[in-house]
């Protein structure tokens, strides 16, 4: 069925303590959080909500899941290696560069930046 998807709407990620990845995306990513309810905290980014969950068992991933974007990956990867987030090197691939980190449950996730 054509039109059937029309963006995705929520990346979930598990998390071992919620308040303090709320606070960690809070603080060095700058997302809002929309809401925080029963082991589950929302935040927007963009069209799409990023949710953390409550999680005893976190096994995070061997590669990033999404990448946010962004229009100046120098100072993002800039920022966060001065608050000591584990940060890759960016890459560059002519028409697109992208670094991974980790946040604090070692979930690898990763910056992009492309011309639009």
């Amino acid at each position: 069925m054509k039109d059937l998807v029309k963006r995705i709407d929520t990346v979930f990620v598990e998390v071992r303590d919620l308040d303090h990845s709320i606070k960690w995306y809070s603080e060095i990513l700058g997302l809002t959080m929309r809401w925080n309810q029963h082991g589950y905290a929302a935040f927007t980014v963009g069209e799409t909500s990023l949710t953390l969950v409550q999680s005893a068992d976190v096994k995070p991933a061997r590669h990033s899941p999404f990448n946010f974007f962004t229009t100046n990956i120098e100072e993002v990867h800039k920022f966060l290696a001065a608050n000591r987030v584990d940060t890759e090197n960016i890459a560059d691939y002519g028409n697109m560069r992208t670094f991974d980190f980790k946040d604090p449950d070692g979930h690898i996730l990763g910056f992009c930046q492309f011309d639009e």
